[in-house]
């Protein structure tokens, strides 16, 4: 599955049979996180932010690059270029549950990014203590819709409209 290179960077194969490699963003990265961003197309960001025109993107930026302890954010790679971002922010009100969020640049969309971001950040996660994940996932998001179905894990509606899905975070090696 990944290569171990350092306490935060693994080197994975995706599903396009490119190898990209996954490390926690840092301030070093600020720069790459917001274009990628800002270079996402209308309806990329639309179903990221659920906004075409997310507001107050640079706080975006510095959270997503200056590590807490209540978050974290990864970056996939491929020869030095920010090719995807995944992130999960624990919540408030349970400690062993966190919002996820992913957003991949468009021309590496099906190539297997978001899955190996969202498998990665399950298994950081895993081991802070958290057991599931919540995603606002817009019904017509078929990209999102197909990583959750990659991924396999466990999941659930929260609302009638399927927009909030709950995960149960499913390691292959735990028990």
């Amino acid at each position: 599955m990944g290569d171990q290179l350092s306490a935060d960077e693994t080197r994975v194969e995706l599903s396009s049979g490119r190898v990209v490699s996954l490390h926690r963003l840092s301030d070093q990265d600020s720069a790459a996180v917001m274009a990628l961003h800002q270079l996402l197309p209308a309806e990329d960001r639309y179903f990221r932010f659920f906004t075409p025109r997310p507001a107050h993107l640079d706080q975006l930026v510095t959270k997503l690059t200056q590590p807490d302890a209540m978050s974290y954010a990864i970056g996939a790679f491929d020869a030095g270029r920010l090719i995807g971002v995944a992130n999960y922010v624990v919540a408030k009100d349970d400690p062993h549950a966190a919002e996820v969020a992913i957003a991949v640049a468009h021309d590496d969309h099906r190539a297997g990014v978001g899955t190996a971001l969202f498998k990665q950040l399950g298994r950081i996660a895993a081991s802070h203590g958290i057991r599931c994940f919540t995603a606002d996932v817009l019904a017509e998001n078929n990209l999102m819709r197909q990583v959750v179905r990659d991924i396999g894990w466990p999941r659930k509606r929260l609302t009638d409209d399927a927009v909030v899905l709950r995960f149960e975070i499913e390691l292959p090696d735990a028990t």
